[in-house]
């Protein structure tokens, strides 16, 4: 019944920025001098994502059921100091017909709004993340901010968002991350569903939420 897509990416941009994050800070003196990486990572099935929205009537949350299996990403830090680092062929492909809303025929409108059948995944991609010296990821175990430049495919439509993450190092290999993100459908060309011949209308604005943890190789 709404569009749910951008949060998911968001979810997994939140993912590639704790990746990228932990590689800038693990191995400062190679990077200075290879510059560049490639590593993979996995989401743990702890994480969780969800999209709020609202209706003339009610509010309304979607989870994304999507299963994903290890990803890749790969990155060359842009200066000396390791706080920079910009992304190249690092994106995630999430299936529209895994957004679940609790309800068969809200799943529907959903797919329907955001053109299920001729763009069936929504893609998100890594462009840069940045962190503030005083609070490299690798180095604090407080909570701490990054943030994520990311770009959001939905509905054949890019849009480019910076994210605010809040994440913390729990492991050697291993973060967590929560953040959440407010956008509009219309702006990737959708038009928010509407149920009962009119009755209910569903907001343009939705927000995501996410509190993802992941694993770094």
């Amino acid at each position: 019944m709404t569009q749910q897509p951008s949060f998911m990416k968001y979810l997994q941009i939140v993912i590639l920025s704790a990746i990228v994050t932990l590689t800038m800070n693990a191995q400062p003196s190679i990077l200075m001098v290879k510059k560049s990486a490639d590593r993979n990572f996995r989401i743990s099935r702890n994480s969780s994502l969800k999209l709020e929205g609202q209706t003339n009537i009610n509010g309304f949350t979607c989870d994304c059921n999507e299963v994903f299996q290890p990803q890749s990403l790969s990155f060359e830090v842009r200066d000396a100091s390791g706080l920079i680092a910009n992304f190249k062929e690092t994106s995630l492909n999430i299936s529209v017909k895994n957004l679940d809303c609790g309800n068969k025929l809200m799943n529907k409108d959903l797919q329907k709004a955001l053109n299920a059948e001729t763009h069936p995944f929504i893609s998100i991609e890594l462009l840069q993340i940045k962190q503030d010296h005083c609070n490299r990821l690798t180095e604090m175990k407080d909570w701490i901010k990054v943030k994520a430049l990311i770009r959001l495919n939905i509905n054949g439509c890019n849009q480019d968002y910076w994210l605010d993450i809040t994440t913390k190092k729990l492991a050697d290999n291993r973060f967590r991350f929560i953040g959440s993100k407010k956008f509009y459908m219309s702006s990737f060309g959708v038009t928010p569903p509407t149920a009962m011949m009119g009755m209910v209308k569903v907001e343009d604005e939705i927000k995501i939420n996410l509190d993802l943890e992941i694993a770094v190789d």
